[in-house]
C-alpha cells in the first residue's frame, strides 16, 4: 500500500525539457553524429563570439554571436571518438581526442577551416630530448600559455605521462614545446591558476592540487577524497581559497572544498541537482559567483557559490527527453562569454539521437540565504539532525541542522516562505520567513519534544492462534522499528511515538501482510496472517546464493533496494523493484550498481539465487507467481550468449520453468509470469526454485543483470494489479493477468468480482 499510495499522491511530473531561470535561444544541430565537449573563443577583431564544439567525428567551429540563428563556420573531420576536448590560447584551438590523432591546432583567424596541424611529438629544448603522445583524455590552457595535457597515451609504444604533460604553446602556437609532466596519479580533468594545478583524479577518487611552478619538478601539496570517489574534474573559485569537484557517478554530488590550509584541506558543502534521479555530473566551471555544471540527462545548472558552504541552485535547463542513469544528454558547458550567453553541448538530446549546440541567456541572480539556530523547545539545547524544509519553491534545497544546531539554507526566488522545522521525536513547527535575493535572514526555532511510549502488538493466524518468530518492521518517514514476535506471537516495540506507520510482517509459509496504521499508546495491535507461500523480499526468508561468483562486485545475488543502469536508452541493472508489493527490496544480480554500465554485473562464473524448502504435497492445484528481470549485451563485439534459468525442484528431480536469453522479448523490464506447477513435476513437500544466470569468461565477457521479485505459490494463476486508482478495501479498474476486468474486491482484498458476475480468491498485497 505504501507505494500505490505514494503513486496516487504524486503530482504529475514532466521529465525533460523544463527549465527554470535559464532561457534557451538557440541551438544548433548535426546530423548522424554525437557531440562531446565544447569551448569558447571570441575574435579579438570584432567580437563575435564562436562555440567551439567536439564531434564524435571531427570538429565544429559555429558563430553564436545571433543566438537566434547560429551558423556553422566550418568543419574539420577527425578520426572518429567519443571523447573530444576543447581549449583556446589566442587565436588557436586545441583538440584532444582518445583516438590516435595526436594534438589537433586549428587557426581560428581562418573562418575556411582550412589551416591547421596534427602534432604528437614535443622536444624540450633545454636537452633535447622529446616525449610522443598520440591520444589524451583533456586538456586546459592557462593564463601564462602553458598546456597541460591530462591522460595522455601513444599508439607507437611510447610511455607519456597520463597525468599531465606541461607544453608551452605562448611561444609556438603550432608546435609547442615539452616543458616537463607529473605522473603520481592518473589524471581525467583539471585545470590550473597560478602555477597550482587542480586535478581530478579520476580512479584514485581524490582532488589533487599540484604546486606546477617548477615544470621540472612538480610536487603534490594537497589532496581530499570526493564524495562519491569517482573524481571527474575541478575548478577553483573566482578568490582562490576554494575548490568545486564532480564526480562522475550515478546521484553524485558536486562538492566544495576550503583550501586556505592546503595541508588540511576541508570539505564544507555538497549538493546533488536531482536527488534520487540517478543523473551523472560531468563538467563545472566557476563563473564569477556561480557554478556553471554540465549534467547527463539533466541538461545544464547553475548554482550560487557566494557562500561555498551554502550551495543553493538557483538555475537549470533540462535538455534531455528523459531522466536518471546514462551517458546521454548534456556533456559540457561554457559560461565565459562577453554577452553572459551560455552555450552547451549535447550528446544526443534531440529526436534522432545527434549531437546539438544550445545556447542560453541567464534569468538568475544571487539566492536568498536562510540561516539559524535548532533549538530543544524543553530545556534550550542545540538539536543536531534537525530537517529544515522551505516549501512552494521550485528547486529543493532542504538542509540540516549540525552538531551546534546550526544550519544554512535558501532559495532561488524572493518571496514570504513557510519554513517547516522537524525531528524524529519532536512537533514539527512551521514558520514563516521574508526571503531577499543576495540577504542572510536569520531564522531560529524551537521544537517541542514529543512523549515516547511502549506499543504492544500481536501477530496470529486466521483462527487467532499466535505465530512465534514472525519478523514485523513498523515504519514511516522518520522512524524504522523491528521486532519478532515471542513463542505466542507477541511483540513490544520500546520507545515509539504516536503517529501513522507503515505495518509489515511475515514468515515463511504465510503471506506477507501490509497495512498503514495510526499506532497510539495503549493499543494492542493484531497482524492476522494468511498461511501460503509469499515474498516480496521485505523480510530474509532464508534464500540462500551459491555458485562460482562470490564477490559483489562480480554481481552476486543480493536482496535489497536495486540502483539502476542503462545505455543508449537500454536498460540493465533494475532501477527500483517490482510495483505494488510491500517494500523497494528485490533479488539483483550486484545490488549497487554503482552508475556504470558493467559495474557488480555478472562476471566470469555464474551465481544461484535457491527458495527455501516450501510443502505442496496438498492434492490441490499449485500456480507458482513471480516476477524476473534480465538483460544481455555486449556493444564492443561478440554476441551475447548468457541467459537467466528459473527451475524448480521437489527434492529428486528438477524441471526448467523459463530460460530468458539476449534473444527473449522484453529485456530490462520486469515479467511477470504465473505457472501450473504440475505441468513440469510432481508437487512434494520438499519444493525449492532456483534462479540461476552466468556471465562465463570463455564465452566473451558480457554486461550480464538478473533480477527476481514477488514470488508466490496459489491456486490459480495469480492477478497483477495496476496502480491506477486504490482505495481501502476496494480495487477498481484493474485488470489481471488473463485480461479479465475486475470490478471490485470485498473488504479482504483477497477476493475478485469480475466483470462477468464470478467471484475467485487470488494473491493480492494491499
Amino acid at each position: 500500500m505504501k507505494r500505490i499510495l505514494f503513486v496516487l499522491m504524486m503530482p504529475l511530473m514532466v521529465l525533460g525539457q523544463s527549465s527554470f531561470n535559464l532561457g534557451l535561444i538557440g541551438s544548433y544541430e548535426w546530423s548522424s553524429t554525437e557531440g562531446s565537449d565544447i569551448w569558447g573563443w571570441v575574435d579579438p577583431v570584432d567580437g563575435a563570439e564562436y562555440a567551439l564544439v567536439g564531434l564524435n567525428d571531427g570538429f565544429a567551429c559555429v558563430d553564436v554571436s545571433n543566438p537566434s540563428n547560429p551558423v556553422q563556420e566550418f568543419y574539420i573531420s577527425d578520426i572518429n571518438s567519443t571523447w573530444r576536448d576543447v581549449k583556446t590560447w589566442g587565436n588557436y584551438a586545441y583538440i584532444t581526442t582518445e583516438a590516435d590523432a595526436g594534438l589537433l591546432i586549428v587557426d581560428l583567424t581562418d573562418m575556411t577551416g582550412a589551416t591547421y596541424w596534427h602534432v604528437s611529438i614535443f622536444t624540450n629544448p633545454a636537452n633535447g630530448s622529446s616525449v610522443e603522445f598520440t591520444a589524451a583524455h583533456n586538456l586546459y590552457i592557462d593564463e601564462n600559455g602553458i598546456c597541460y595535457i591530462f591522460g595522455a597515451s601513444s599508439a607507437t609504444g611510447g610511455s607519456p605521462s597520463d597525468g599531465a604533460i606541461f607544453l608551452d604553446v605562448a611561444a609556438n602556437a603550432t608546435a609547442p614545446d615539452y616543458l616537463g609532466e607529473w605522473d603520481d596519479q592518473y589524471i581525467h580533468d583539471g585545470m590550473v591558476r597560478g602555477d597550482t594545478m587542480y586535478a581530478g583524479c579520476i580512479y584514485a577518487g581524490e582532488l589533487f592540487v599540484v604546486d606546477v611552478s617548477d615544470k621540472n619538478n612538480p610536487s603534490t601539496l594537497g589532496t581530499h577524497s570526493t564524495p562519491n570517489a569517482f573524481t571527474h574534474n575541478a575548478w577553483i573559485s573566482a578568490d582562490g581559497d576554494f575548490v568545486f569537484t564532480t564526480d562522475e557517478k550515478s546521484d553524485a554530488y558536486l562538492a566544495a572544498y576550503d583550501i586556505t590550509n592546503i595541508n588540511n584541506i576541508q570539505e564544507v558543502d555538497r549538493i546533488q541537482s536531482n536527488a534520487g534521479e540517478l543523473s551523472i555530473p560531468h563538467n563545472t566551471h566557476v563563473d564569477g559567483n556561480f557554478l556553471i555544471t554540465s549534467y547527463y540527462r539533466d541538461g545544464t545548472t547553475v548554482h550560487d557559490i557566494t557562500h561555498p558552504s551554502n550551495i543553493i541552485q538557483v538555475a537549470y535547463y533540462d535538455s534531455y527527453i528523459g531522466s536518471g542513469n546514462g551517458f546521454d544528454g548534456c556533456w559540457g558547458t561554457y559560461p565565459f562569454f562577453p554577452s553572459g550567453n551560455i552555450i552547451s553541448s549535447e550528446i544526443n538530446s534531440s529526436a534522432n539521437q545527434s549531437a546539438k549546440l544550445m545556447i542560453y541567456e541567464r534569468g538568475f541572480v544571487q539566492a536568498c540565504y536562510l540561516e539559524g539556530n535548532v533549538t530543544d523547545a524543553a530545556n534550550g539545547n542545540n538539536l543536531s539532525g534537525a530537517s529544515i524544509e522551505i516549501l512552494n519553491t521550485v528547486l529543493l534545497n532542504n538542509s540540516s541542522s549540525n552538531l551546534l544546531g546550526e544550519y544554512v539554507s535558501g532559495t532561488a526566488n524572493a518571496a514570504t516562505y513557510d519554513v517547516v522545522f522537524s525531528k524524529p521525536g519532536y512537533l514539527a513547527d512551521t514558520l514563516s520567513a521574508s526571503l531577499t535575493n543576495g540577504v542572510i535572514t536569520i531564522l531560529d526555532a524551537a521544537l517541542q519534544p514529543l512523549v515516547s511510549f511502549n506499543a504492544g502488538g500481536m501477530v496470529v493466524d486466521v483462527s487467532g492462534n499466535g505465530i512465534a518468530s514472525a519478523e514485523v518492521v513498523i515504519f514511516n518517514t522518520d522512524f524504522t522499528f523491528n521486532a519478532t514476535t515471542d513463542a505466542n506471537g507477541n511483540y513490544t516495540i520500546n520507545n515509539m511515538y504516536e503517529g501513522n506507520y507503515e505495518v509489515i510482517s511475515g514468515l515463511w509459509g504465510y503471506i506477507t501482510s501490509c497495512n498503514n496504521e495510526y499506532i497510539m499508546p495503549s493499543i494492542i495491535n493484531t497482524i492476522t496472517l494468511e498461511q501460503g507461500y509469499y515474498d516480496d523480499f521485505t523480510f530474509d526468508f532464508g534464500w540462500t546464493v551459491s555458485g562460482g561468483v562470490t564477490s559483489a562486485n562480480d554481481g552476486i545475488w543480493e536482496r535489497g533496494f536495486p540502483e539502476g543502469t542503462s545505455d543508449q536508452g537500454v536498460n540493465y541493472n533494475p532501477d527500483g523493484d517490482i510495483s505494488g508489493d510491500c517494500t523497494d527490496f528485490a533479488y539483483v544480480t550486484g545490488l549497487l550498481a554503482g552508475g556504470q554500465i558493467g559495474d557488480n554485473d555478472v562476471d566470469d562464473f555464474n551465481t544461484i539465487l535457491t527458495s527455501p524448502i516450501f510443502d505442496l504435497s496438498a492434492n490441490q492445484i499449485h500456480y507458482i507467481n513471480y516476477s524476473s528481470w534480465f538483460q544481455n549485451n555486449f556493444p564492443w563485439g561478440g554476441a551475447p550468449n548468457d541467459s537467466l534459468t528459473i527451475s524448480i525442484s521437489n527434492g529428486s528431480t528438477i524441471s526448467v520453468l523459463e530460460t530468458i536469453t539476449s534473444n527473449s522479448p522484453n529485456l530490462g523490464q520486469w515479467n511477470y509470469n504465473s505457472l501450473d506447477i504440475s505441468q513440469y513435476l510432481t508437487p512434494t513437500a520438499t519444493m525449492q526454485l532456483i534462479i540461476e544466470t552466468a556471465d562465463w569468461d570463455a564465452l566473451g565477457g558480457h554486461w550480464v543483470e538478473g533480477g527476481f521479485d514477488e514470488f508466490s505459490i496459489t491456486n490459480a494463476p495469480n492477478a497483477i494489479a495496476d496502480e491506477s486508482i486504490h482505495e481501502k478495501g476496494k480495487l477498481i479498474k484493474i485488470v489481471d493477468v488473463l485480461g479479465r476486468k475486475i470490478i471490485e474486491s470485498n473488504n479482504s482484498p483477497s477476493f475478485y468480482i469480475y466483470e462477468n458476475g464470478s467471484v475467485e480468491k487470488h494473491l493480492i498485497v494491499e
